[in-house]
């Protein structure tokens, strides 16, 4: 999943790669969702076409999926202006998967679409499941499938070459802990690919789906840094960065120092100082008597600094 920048393939390739690769996996784990009551059948088909398009297309680009590709440019893996790009193209391969299955299953006589496209759901819909409980389970399940993905695709990772392998083994084994729970989304766009061709409550429970995956997915790419270092700089326009804090003006600094200079200053009359929590004169202090200059109206140097000639900050 991290190629150099100065490497990365054609954005056209890029795009093509991870159009063919989402359409493949999405078209799979709905399909096999619809047509199998067999769970552990469905986790297997789901990783493994997973496992398949990353082999034939990692060389490109096989995210494949809108959460991994948070995590990467969380991580600072890929470019955030390049994960936008990436995260359209998924989403319309899957809803062109989606589509696919659609007229696919049209096949069969009196086929119903509406519920019946191997999309995600939870609640009433589902198995009973509660909503607030899919979304823990979409977070958690996402988190540690993308956090398998940025390990296994490190570039000091010795066994690089078999990361199609671990990120299948790894979808399919997830995928079925949380089939019976949800369907296993772990990925936005398997789930709003099929969805979008269910109708009805598929739609109105797409939130969690997409929610729980980007969560997933970006608590991974802070995670991995974190947990295991990076392998080489940031890729330039990556990771999260708070701004810059906008420099004080010298005008505001003036009149921060001229109001401390007031508040701190005490009230001196004719050998007298005010003193303000006994509410009574009492002698001055000597300090106080003695002429102070003020902060505020000291000469620069001759050069403007206002400071040592021979200091200068660059």
């Amino acid at each position: 999943m991290s190629t150099p920048h100065s490497a990365l393939p054609a954005t056209g390739q890029r795009v093509a790669a991870e159009a063919i690769g989402t359409f493949l996996v999405v078209l799979v784990a709905a399909g096999t969702l619809v047509l199998s009551d067999d769970v552990v059948a469905a986790a297997l088909a789901y990783g493994l076409a997973h496992a398949v398009a990353v082999a034939a297309l990692g060389r490109v680009s096989a995210h494949l999926n809108p959460a991994a590709t948070v995590g990467s440019a969380v991580a600072g893996r890929t470019a955030w202006r390049d994960a936008g790009l990436l995260v359209g193209t998924q989403v319309v391969a899957a809803v062109l998967a989606g589509l696919a299955l659609f007229a696919l299953l049209h096949g069969y006589e009196g086929f119903e679409a509406e519920g019946n496209m191997g999309q995600n759901s939870f609640g009433d819909v589902g198995n009973g499941y509660a909503a607030c409980a899919a979304l823990l389970l979409e977070v958690l399940v996402t988190f540690l499938f993308v956090l398998v993905v940025l390990a296994v695709f490190d570039e000091r990772a010795e066994d690089r070459h078999l990361a199609p392998l671990w990120t299948g083994l790894a979808l399919a084994a997830l995928a079925l802990l949380a089939i019976r729970f949800t369907g296993a989304s772990l990925n936005p766009a398997r789930s709003i690919g099929p969805a979008l061709f269910a109708g009805g409550d598929a739609i109105l429970q797409l939130w969690v789906f997409i929610l729980g995956p980007l969560v997933g997915g970006l608590l991974a790419g802070l995670v991995h840094p974190l947990l295991l270092g990076r392998s080489g700089a940031p890729v330039p326009g990556s990771g999260l960065r708070l701004p810059a804090r906008k420099p004080r003006s010298t005008t505001e600094d003036a009149a921060t120092t001229t109001q401390q200079w007031d508040t701190e200053r005490p009230i001196i009359q004719d050998g007298w100082q005010w003193d303000p929590v006994a509410q009574e004169w009492k002698p001055a202090d000597p300090q106080w008597t003695t002429p102070q200059a003020d902060p505020t109206q000291q000469t620069p140097w001759p050069d403007g600094s206002g400071g040592d000639q021979g200091t200068q900050i660059r």
